[in-house]
């Protein structure tokens, strides 16, 4: 299938805070976060049959809330981007629970991944690239040696040696959000194989390797997220060099309000993107 082509619109340059397909490029990644909480008084009724079903079936409030949320944030956000009113959209599902949208034509090239963690909620939004994103809460976590030894690759696990408790969950966890995005982005999910996703928490955000199903590692872009203190996020795509945008999305009265995209940089060494900094010409995103 050929691509369709778009006006141009370059997303630092737009003047509006409304997204649309033709703001969103080859070799992009859009980033949307939000307060669940807030987001949650979203009132729409834009869950097809299905959703309305499956969130009943859920037993726990929080968990429902998360989910409806969740369903009515995506159904929104890519309304916006399609032109299409939300409710009209429809999904399929991955034999791994990953979601697509399943109309034939331009619908299907648009590419995104959901994720939430406490009040935390991510989208990303790729054109044509598989993409994943992935924020968790950091907690501490109870026999980490194992849990290190089971996830994390030797030369990842070597990073953690000689780390506190907390400084060692807060490495555990930057590792485990690339992990988790990589595995939503291929469709595959845990059955990826977490030892075979390997990168490193010194310089840049970069995949050193992948699983060889996945094709060429230069062929995939990654970068971290600072969306609230006391999380880690993550998100990767499938194309060599990506370039990272983000915004965060808030309730209007009824109605999502989107602030303007701005590109993430790598404000430190240290490549934890989403905060500027003084230093924040270097490590810029790409």
């Amino acid at each position: 299938m050929e691509p369709r082509s778009f006006p141009t619109l370059s997303v630092t340059e737009s003047e509006t805070a409304v997204p649309s397909l033709a703001a969103l490029e080859a070799g992009q990644v859009h980033v949307w976060h939000g307060d669940l909480g807030s987001l949650s008084a979203l009132a729409q009724n834009w869950l097809d049959e299905g959703e309305t079903l499956r969130a009943a079936r859920i037993g726990l409030a929080a968990a429902r809330i998360q989910f409806v949320t969740g369903r009515r944030l995506l159904r929104g956000v890519l309304g916006h981007y399609l032109g299409r009113k939300p409710a009209s959209l429809s999904f399929s599902i991955g034999p791994h629970g990953k979601p697509a949208l399943r109309d034939e034509g331009i619908e299907s090239e648009l590419q995104f991944n959901l994720s939430h963690s406490g009040d935390v909620i991510v989208l990303a939004l790729a054109w044509r690239s598989p993409v994943g994103i992935d924020v968790e809460a950091r907690r501490p976590l109870a026999r980490l040696d194992a849990l290190a030894r089971r996830c994390l690759a030797p030369s990842e696990q070597a990073q953690l040696d000689g780390l506190d408790d907390e400084a060692a969950a807060c490495a555990f966890f930057r590792f485990w959000v690339r992990k988790e995005a990589l595995g939503k982005a291929s469709g595959q999910g845990m059955a990826l194989g977490l030892q075979h996703c390997v990168s490193s928490l010194e310089g840049r955000p970069r995949w050193l390797g992948i699983p060889p199903q996945l094709g060429d590692v230069r062929g995939w872009s990654l970068a971290e997220l600072s969306v609230r203190e006391g999380f880690e996020g993550a998100v990767t795509v499938q194309a060599a060099n990506a370039r990272f945008f983000s915004g965060e999305i808030e309730l209007e009265g009824e109605n999502l309000e989107f602030e303007n995209l701005k590109s993430l940089l790598y404000p430190t060494p240290d490549c934890v993107l989403g905060n500027a900094a003084a230093d924040s010409s270097r490590y810029l995103s790409r």
